[in-house]
């Protein structure tokens, strides 16, 4: 390929692709300067020719008026000589190229000239139109002496044009180079560098960073250039003013999508890329490492007891020791409430995993001076280890979550690895979750009830209500099996509702056959007393049933009312307005505040069984279920014994004022046809 065609080429793409304005401005300034020129010359050019082609027309026919009487002269006088002259005289013109004379009178051959050197066939280069062929005839006082016949050169005259045309030309270019040279550098001074002053300004706008900012430049001109870039520049401030705002705005963005709002810490999102790079990192090096679960124990009791302020002021305090106890190169994360995940990164030896985890142990379990005093809390932790465990970021989590609850079932505040064992247990945890949902709305749970007797009379005071599953593969379960699950997932609320209601509904039945059973005890769990809706259950249960406020009594544990949430409170109160009982189940085994028992004012109270079987031969439980009995005597409580086994308990528990007795050897649980069987059997249980 030729230079001009990669010339054109590359002016093509430039094209397409946009001049520069400065090209772009010389470039019209050039051609406004040279189109005006160039015209007038084209102009110029045309009527040169047209007027100097009439006057070379004039001027043969005047040379040829002129040849014609010096020609005439010569043949009127026959003479030869004079008449060779005539001609030389005719050819000395530089337009003539030949000229020949035909005699009339002397009969003679014609005469024929031509300038010196032309041999060209004059008919073919006139019928070119490159000669001009002009005859006239020769007279003499009206007589016919002859012809002349000249041929002009018609190049003559373009020559002349051409001549004409060079000077034209040059002083047209003169007058280009003049303009330009007298337009340029006003048109660089006052338009093109502006404008690049401009072009900077306006790119200047989109720099964001201090590093990156110019100073604004500083206009003088009062032209609309100048006005515009005082403009760009009041514009640039404005917009770097902005571009600080918008990057404090994003750093905290960032920081509340990147990172925990109360401790500071990396959240899960940003866990989660930080444990994907790692599992890269670590298959490039055959490296390996851990993620570690964290779940505080006790941590609702805090925030029950000492409010959520105190509980976020903890949180902070607990994810500033982990940061202090980790390395720099591990990652503390909280992921959600009370639960922490740790990156450990590069682990060489599994068993330093356990003196890291006995580090955080040992911290977490430290006190933590709160504003309204001390708070205490342990960790519970599960290990999963990378490849060992699992490959993926989701996999490893749910590892260490499993490991995590392993380490609860085992006690609470220690570590516990993760082993496939585990995630089988948990399939089968997710199992029994999926069954039990599907048997409380499917009609499988039902109750059972346990006598409660009065302990001098052993007449028939008042029922438990005690559920069981009715599973359809593995039989009866007791509520053990169950009630963790129901609990963790949250069905317990769900299954408190369906008790109610059913435990309402069979004593109405009972009550419209005339068989008084006394007051029907319901259990409640601490997380369905903390439901504002239970009281909208128990109300609805009652309205449903038939049955009166009095004939029902809710079992709660010390827990519930250790917490005295606003919640509880108002439940208790509410259920003291309708006359619903409440009993204290497991007496003893909690805090046992008499402050509480004071101002909350239950019903009665139920010692609990660890006590009651070790009363007839352990004097230390003798005298704690004495010392109960008389506590609940002082305050005008009902005192129940729960687990009465033995005819010496009985006897015991009786002698010592106990007023209620619960146990096996009164009855076990039973389902409604055995109980009826039961109260049959049993003279003066029954009334009608």
């Amino acid at each position: 390929m030729s230079w001009h065609h990669r010339l054109l080429g590359r002016l093509r793409l430039r094209w397409r692709g946009g001049l520069p304005l400065r090209y772009t401005m010389a470039a019209v300034v050039v051609l406004g300067v040279t189109m005006p020129g160039l015209v007038f010359f084209a102009v110029e050019q045309r009527l040169a020719e047209k007027s100097q082609n009439a006057l070379l027309e004039r001027s043969e026919n005047a040379f040829m008026a002129i040849s014609r009487v010096s020609i005439g002269e010569a043949m009127w006088a026959i003479d030869r000589n004079a008449l060779d002259a005539a001609l030389n005289r005719i050819l000395d013109n530089p337009q003539v190229v030949a000229v020949r004379i035909d005699d009339a009178l002397a009969g003679t051959s014609s005469m024929e000239r031509r300038r010196a050197g032309y041999n060209l066939s004059l008919a073919e280069e006139t019928d070119a139109s490159r000669l001009r062929r002009l005859e006239q005839r020769v007279e003499r006082s009206g007589e016919t002496l002859g012809t002349v016949v000249v041929w002009f050169d018609m190049a003559y005259g373009q020559n002349l044009l051409l001549q004409r045309r060079s000077e034209m030309l040059l002083l047209v270019a003169l007058q280009v180079l003049a303009s330009l040279m007298v337009l340029m550098p006003l048109l660089v001074s006052r338009v093109l560098k502006p404008i690049e002053r401009l072009k900077e300004q306006a790119s200047a706008l989109l720099e964001r960073t201090p590093a990156q900012a110019h100073a604004p430049f500083v206009w003088r001109r009062n032209d609309e250039l100048g006005l515009l870039g005082r403009h760009l520049g009041q514009v640039q401030v404005q917009l770097r003013e902005l571009f600080a705002q918008l990057q404090s705005k994003n750093e905290q963005l960032q920081q509340l999508a990147l990172y925990d709002h109360l401790t500071g810490l990396p959240n899960r999102a940003l866990f989660t890329d930080l444990v994907q790079r790692e599992i890269l990192l670590a298959r490039r090096n055959q490296q390996q490492f851990a993620v570690l679960f964290i779940d505080l124990d006790r941590f609702k009791a805090v925030n029950d007891t000492m409010g959520h302020a105190a509980g976020d002021a903890l949180l902070v305090e607990l994810a500033r020791r982990l940061r202090e106890v980790l390395r720099d190169v591990d990652v503390v994360c909280r992921q959600s409430g009370d639960e922490f995940l740790v990156l450990v990164r590069n682990v060489e030896h599994w068993e330093w995993l356990g003196e890291v985890a006995d580090r955080i142990l040992q911290v977490v379990e430290g006190p933590v001076g709160l504003a309204n005093g001390a708070a205490r809390v342990s960790a519970s932790i599960g290990i999963a280890r990378f490849p060992d465990d699992a490959e993926d970021f989701e996999s490893l989590v749910k590892s260490a979550d499993i490991a995590m609850y392993q380490a609860k079932s085992l006690g609470r505040a220690r570590y516990s690895f993760f082993h496939s064992e585990l995630n089988e247990q948990l399939l089968a945890h997710m199992e029994l979750e999926k069954q039990l949902a599907q048997a409380i709305r499917g009609g499988e749970l039902v109750l059972h009830y346990q006598p409660q007797v009065d302990a001098v009379s052993g007449v028939l005071v008042g029922l438990e209500a005690l559920v069981r599953w009715n599973h359809p593969e593995r039989g009866l379960l007791f509520p053990g099996q169950f009630i963790a699950v129901a609990e963790e997932s949250g069905l317990i609320a769900e299954m408190g509702v369906w008790t109610l209601r059913e435990a309402c509904r069979q004593q109405a039945l009972w009550k419209a056959r005339g068989l008084q059973v006394g007051t029907m005890a319901v259990n409640v769990s601490a997380l369905e007393f903390r439901d504002h809706r239970l009281l909208d259950s128990l109300q609805t249960a009652l309205q449903e049933s038939g049955v009166s406020p009095g004939e029902l009594e809710v079992e709660i544990t010390e827990s519930v009312l250790m917490a005295e949430t606003e919640t509880s409170l108002r439940i208790i109160a509410r259920l003291h307005e309708l006359g619903v009982g409440i009993a204290i189940d497991d007496f003893g085994t909690g805090y046992s505040s008499l402050s509480y028992l004071k101002r909350l004012r239950p019903t009665q109270l139920k010692i609990d069984r660890s006590f009651v079987r070790d009363a007839d031969t352990d004097s230390d439980s003798r005298a704690i279920v004495t010392g109960v009995i008389s506590l609940a005597k002082a305050l005008g409580l009902n005192m129940v014994a729960e687990g009465v086994e033995t005819e010496q308990q009985r006897q015991f528990l009786r002698d010592a004022g106990c007023h209620t007795l619960q146990g096996f050897l009164i009855a076990r649980p039973l389902a409604v046809d055995a109980l009826e069987q039961w109260m049959e059997n049993n003279i003066g249980t029954t009334t009608t």
